[in-house]
């Protein structure tokens, strides 16, 4: 089951954070959405199609969570 868990203030499921891990990013070393974005957007030109769709999928996702958690409810 691909869970959501918190860690420091960033809601992420363990698939995202596996394909994370995969290019180096560990989450636990990040304190917020944007500095996991940050390093996404560092690496994310220099990939494959493939590894770029991957990645690009995670940063979209954690995008949106983002969104949603700092939106004003």
């Amino acid at each position: 089951m691909d869970a959501l868990r918190k860690i420091n203030k960033i809601i992420i499921k363990d698939s995202e954070i596996a394909i994370l891990k995969k290019y180096n990013i560990i989450v636990n070393e990040y304190s917020s959405f944007d500095e996991i974005l940050f390093q996404i957007d560092n690496i994310i030109d220099d990939l494959s199609d493939e590894e770029y769709d991957e990645l690009d999928f995670v940063a979209s996702n954690l995008m949106e969570r983002k969104y949603y958690e700092e939106s004003p409810k």
